[in-house]
């Protein structure tokens, strides 16, 4: 929560240093999250909650050049199926940086940054007490399509693909373990280094190939104050062999620019 507190104070701080572009934005939202995962290696049982998030970011448009940033954090909670005495506590926050360039009339190219996707499922009323998480760093190939089709109404289109991941993730509650910590010896169920999703030497490298990572999205802006904004993203992992880790996400925020700037 601390850096997500610090990541928060940086953006509001960054939106206001760069008053002085052509077009700056510095938003708050509160909007609703679906979440929907399936980590069970022998059941195809899927878990699904609605909950409420906020969030907070800043764009900054100049020339041809597009920069943005954003940051959310959400929690929830829910029973386990079939049993009122296990329950699911869930809490989870993102910072993303992106940067694309025109490449043709309102059509952008780039990079998207997830610097930090950090998700993590605590277990209640287990012996074991153990947790799931899923900590990565994510880079994409992002395309937008900005449509200015009224006066005071403009439509974003999105479409991020990921090329590569740095991820360190226990994807349930059982004993399972990334391939790069079983392979360097370090299973253990004493030490709980091996489930810390902050320890950087268990980050393992996951390429496209060994993943699906799509996020698209839909902004409609109404007269650059208010804006509606829906995205659904989904990642699982194809090198799980015999069970799909997949976790899919759909948000609808509504936004607020409480700086509007252009020059």
């Amino acid at each position: 929560m601390k850096s997500f507190i610090i990541t928060l104070s940086l953006l509001i701080i960054g939106g206001n240093s760069y008053l002085s572009a052509q077009e700056t934005k510095v938003y708050f939202g509160m909007g609703g999250l679906y979440n929907s995962f399936q980590d069970a290696r022998f059941s195809s049982v899927q878990f699904s909650k609605t909950t409420v998030f906020p969030e907070i970011g800043f764009s900054l448009a100049s020339n041809k050049n597009y920069w943005h940033a954003n940051a959310y954090v959400f929690t929830f909670g829910y029973n386990f199926p079939n049993s009122d005495t296990i329950a699911y506590t869930n809490f989870a926050y993102n910072f993303r940086l992106g940067y694309l360039r025109e490449i043709i009339p309102s059509f952008y190219l780039g990079v998207n940054w997830d610097v930090l996707d950090n998700y993590k499922r605590f277990t209640g009323f287990l012996a074991n007490g153990a947790s799931a998480y899923k900590l990565s760093s994510d880079i994409y190939v992002s395309g937008k399509y900005i449509w200015d089709f009224k006066e005071n109404w403009q439509f974003n289109f999105g479409l991020d693909i990921g090329l590569f991941s740095f991820v360190n993730t226990i994807p349930s509650f059982g004993a399972n373990f990334q391939q790069n910590i079983i392979d360097n010896g370090e299973v253990t169920f004493i030490d709980s280094d091996t489930r810390n999703s902050y320890t950087l030497k268990n980050m393992a490298f996951k390429p496209f190939w060994n993943q699906f990572n799509l996020r698209t999205m839909i902004e409609l802006n109404f007269k650059r104050r208010l804006s509606l904004y829906y995205s659904w993203d989904m990642r699982t992992f194809a090198d799980n062999i015999g069970y799909p880790v997949t976790n899919a996400r759909h948000t609808i925020t509504l936004r607020y620019n409480f700086i509007n700037h252009s020059k």
